[in-house]
């Protein structure tokens, strides 16, 4: 059976303890940072706002030129802020520089800070304000004359991002300071889990030795007052209780086993003995059975055997006269053959004469054509001359010209002559070769007589040897006819002597059946008590193989 994997029990335990621990942390983290956040904005904007009025009451006090920007200045050393006298809605001194480094004078408030401080005459404050391009955060107060008109404003502010900074620095060290509690309170928490793991990995331990048949106690957690102890202590008392148990169990298994093998040893002894005896009796009576058979097959063939007798005197007769006749013919074969014999050896050394004569004819046409590359020879020769005289005649002039013709005519003869003479060699070549081919023929002939001839000499070797076989086989065929004659008394005794042994073995048959079933039934009672004595051995062995997995 497949067991669904799950997590250990110490980390189920680390995360019931401790996962509940880290995300109230977390929120009460989160949820403290951002009230920090904005109460710390607003205790921002609050000192924003104190600084603002303080520098307006500077402003209606202070002997200084307010032109100079030099009580602005002043103002900002102390604080750290920025500060701004605006006299209606535009500014007419400031500490606030530009990226430029120059100084915003004379550029407005924004519409929003003028409809409030302006206008309604009330205080502004903002987390992000444009001023000369950068976000601050802002706090703006009205500024009023003896008459209680609004004649401009007092602004003090800082940037966005420094305020912001300082925020976050703050409330990342309150951050700190609730994470380390928290990482304590982990610590205390993983501490306690480890002792109560360690306590039922111990219980487990004990579990699982007694689930390998391994009755070994442990003192672990014995000392301790919970239910984790009660458990060892149950555990402890269990194995005991199955200590005493397996061993009584035990020695039972061995006394049933010596007994188991005893029985089973007996009845296969006695199977044994029971098979031999039914299985003697058995062969007996399938031999009795079978020698029954064995006379009647007998009986039968006896009168096969006469008949066959009978059967073989007539053919005998027959035979006789079939080799006589055989003999005469072979006689007249053999004579036939030895003239054959007689007429081949003519015809071999008629081939041999045509062949001698061929090789003859090769040799003459070979001549010939010897003779006709001598006139081919004298040809060209013969041309050569011819073109030397005609070469002369031309050098001779008009007195030569008669002899030119008649070199042009020894010319035209060689060639004629030489032309000739290929064509005698052609002839000669292809007469040549009819004559090798005639040769080769007659080879082949002569081949196939020697042949012919020592397959007649063996045809009548064998005729002879035939003929020899023949005489014999009149002579044995004479004898056969005698024996039958024989044969044929004995049969009557030899059936009488069958007839009374055939029914000695019928009754020894019927004896041996009725003794066979017997025994078959004597041996089935046997086989079944081997069976169940089997079987408690089998159930004797079982017991000892469970009882060996308590490694006592």
């Amino acid at each position: 059976m497949n067991k669904k994997r799950t997590l250990s029990i110490r980390i189920q335990l680390l995360l019931m303890s401790i996962l509940p621990v880290m995300i109230i942390g977390i929120v009460l983290l989160i949820v403290i940072a951002s009230k920090l956040r904005s109460g710390m904005m607003d205790q921002a904007l609050d000192g924003l706002m104190a600084s603002a009025e303080m520098f307006r009451e500077q402003i209606a006090i202070t002997d200084m030129d307010l032109t100079t920007n030099q009580l602005e200045d002043e103002c900002k050393a102390t604080t750290g802020y920025d500060f701004t006298r605006f006299e209606g809605d535009t500014r007419a001194s400031t500490s606030v520089i530009k990226a430029d480094g120059t100084r915003p004078i004379g550029t407005q408030a924004s519409a929003e800070v003028i409809e409030a401080v302006l206008k309604r005459g009330e205080r502004f404050t903002s987390e992000k304000t444009d001023v000369a391009g950068k976000e601050y955060c802002v706090a703006y107060t009205p500024i009023k004359d003896a008459s209680g008109n609004i004649i401009g404003m007092a602004f003090a502010g800082k940037p966005t991002a420094e305020m912001n900074a300082t925020i976050s620095k703050s409330i990342t060290s309150i951050v700190l300071i609730g994470v380390g509690i928290i990482i304590v309170t982990i610590v205390i928490v993983f501490f306690l889990a480890n002792k109560l793991v360690a306590a039922v990995i111990s219980i487990n331990n004990v579990i699982n030795r007694l689930a390998a048949g391994e009755f070994e106690k442990s003192e672990d957690t014995v000392e301790r007052g919970d239910e984790l102890g009660e458990m060892m202590n149950s555990s402890n008392a269990l194995i005991d209780v199955l200590t005493g148990v397996i061993n009584d169990v035990k020695n039972i298994a061995g006394t049933l086993r010596e007994k188991a093998t005893d029985l089973s040893d007996t009845s296969t002894h006695l199977s044994d003995t029971s098979d031999g005896i039914s299985s003697a009796v058995q062969d007996m009576a399938s031999g009795a059975i079978e020698q029954t058979e064995s006379i009647e097959k007998m009986t039968q063939n006896v009168d096969n055997l006469s008949q066959a007798i009978r059967t073989v005197a007539e053919d005998a007769e027959s035979l006789a006269a079939s080799a006589a006749d055989m003999s005469t013919a072979a006689e007249e074969s053999a004579s036939a053959l030895e003239q054959l014999s007689n007429n081949m050896n003519s015809m071999e050394q008629a081939v041999e004469e045509i062949s001698s004569t061929m090789k003859d004819t090769n040799t003459a046409v070979k001549n010939v054509n010897e003779k006709v590359d001598g006139i081919n020879n004298i040809a060209s020769q013969t041309n050569l001359l011819a073109l030397n005289a005609s070469i002369e005649a031309a050098r001779a002039g008009e007195a030569g010209r008669g002899f030119a013709v008649v070199a042009e005519e020894i010319g035209s003869l060689a060639t004629e002559s030489s032309q000739t003479a290929d064509e005698i060699r052609n002839e000669m070549a292809h007469l040549l070769a009819q004559a090798e081919k005639a040769s080769a023929k007659a080879e082949e002939v002569g081949n196939i007589g020697n042949n012919v001839i020592q397959v007649l000499g063996e045809t009548v070797e064998k005729i002879n040897a035939l003929m020899d076989g023949v005489n014999s086989t009149v002579d044995g065929v004479n004898n056969i006819s005698a024996l039958t004659e024989e044969c044929d008394a004995s049969k009557v005794v030899i059936v009488d002597a069958i007839s009374s042994l055939s029914a000695i073995s019928e009754e020894y048959a019927a004896s041996t059946e009725e003794t066979s079933a017997s025994m078959q039934e004597v041996n089935a009672n046997i086989n079944t008590l081997a069976g169940s004595a089997e079987e408690l051995m089998n159930v004797a062995h079982k017991l000892d193989e469970d009882l060996e997995f308590f490694k006592l």
